[in-house]
């Protein structure tokens, strides 16, 4: 027990010991610390640029590759709506579907559009065996019908010839 305290009794004493910075080694620490900050940032930099290359070179990759996924689907649905949009198709549909049919020559009108207002519009009068067209001026821009008329200008709720 008396080797405890005399150990015990010599930390207490050598507790106010400090011991004194040797300035040599400080000065070559600090060097070291210096000359390896120097040596480590460019390092660290062209790492960072090079990950952040790779990054970018991934992200690029993958707008091409939706890009193109993009352009397939743009022409597919240009050729869908080219069938949906083709004439005979709609005409088919309208006919079958919908009951129309064509219209008497009688009913049929000619609108001439020049900047989106009605510049003609022309009925065929048939005169003997010489048609010859009637234009008729209006200065009213090409609009909906007036309230109770229909498009072709009779009155609401009644029905053109031949038609259900």
């Amino acid at each position: 027990m008396n080797r405890a305290r005399a150990a015990a009794a010599q930390i207490q004493v050598n507790q106010r010991l400090v011991r004194e910075r040797d300035r040599q080694r400080s000065r070559e620490l600090w060097r070291f610390l210096l000359t390896a900050a120097v040596l480590a940032v460019p390092v660290l930099g062209y790492v960072w640029q090079r990950v952040d290359f790779l990054r970018v070179s991934y992200h690029y990759e993958r707008l091409q590759k939706e890009r193109q996924t993009l352009l397939e689907q743009s022409e597919q649905l240009k050729v869908e709506r080219a069938t949906l949009m083709d004439h005979d198709r709609i005409e088919r549909l309208a006919r079958q579907r919908l009951g129309l049919v064509d219209p008497e020559p009688d009913d049929v009108r000619n609108v001439r559009l020049f900047d989106g207002r009605v510049g003609a519009v022309e009925r065929t009068i048939e005169a003997g065996a010489i048609a010859a067209p009637i234009p008729v001026i209006s200065k009213r821009p090409a609009t909906a019908p007036p309230a109770g008329r229909n498009a072709s200008g009779s009155a609401a709720g009644t029905r053109a010839k031949g038609r259900p």
